[in-house]
């Protein structure tokens, strides 16, 4: 009794390590065709190593827009230098939530708080921002409109739950403008 489709268990396991061996070779085939395709990109200027990878934002010398990070260099109204050795100044708070700004427990717009910051005295008082997983367009407009008034402020950052690596939480405290912690 000869059965003419009986495999020896050996050469069974043979051919299942050939296989196997088939499988790595065609990924790492792909692999290598995946990493080459990457490099001709980076070559040809797809992704521009060096030119802002996640942020879209990257430095080339050929911009000449004049357009410039506003986290490189911001400087301090004259008329407000003079202010911040005098006297210390009284902290008002201000939170922003999402876009949403908070000033005296109510919800305010950009031109209420115009209107409520202009009449504060401008060398007697600092804007406290605090960041309530605030929305960056959010921020940029309140800085603006605080370096436009002269108001002096500063960026609190949010306060975690969990526990921190440092022992005091950073602070940025400028007159008209602030850099962004990094």
């Amino acid at each position: 009794m000869s059965d003419k489709n009986y495999i020896h268990p050996a050469q069974k396991r043979q051919e299942e390590h050939e296989k196997r061996k088939e499988k790595k070779k065609k990924k790492r085939g792909l692999l290598w065709f995946l990493l080459i395709l990457l490099l001709i990109a980076a070559l040809i200027g797809g992704i521009g190593f060096g030119q802002g990878w996640f942020d879209g934002k990257g430095k080339s010398e050929e911009d000449t827009s004049g357009s410039e990070d506003p986290a490189v260099e911001r400087t301090i109204p004259e008329e407000s230098q003079d202010d911040s050795s005098e006297s210390p100044k009284t902290p008002v708070a201000l939170k922003i939530s999402g876009s949403t700004y908070i000033y005296n427990d109510s919800v305010r717009t950009l031109e209420q708080l115009k209107s409520d910051f202009s009449v504060l005295d401008k060398s007697a008082v600092i804007i406290e921002i605090t960041d309530d997983n605030a929305v960056a367009n959010a921020v940029q407009s309140l800085h603006d409109l605080l370096g436009e008034l002269g108001i002096a402020y500063s960026d609190i950052p949010a306060v975690t739950t969990a526990p921190e690596s440092s022992s005091s939480a950073e602070t940025t405290t400028t007159q008209a403008e602030t850099t962004p912690l990094v």
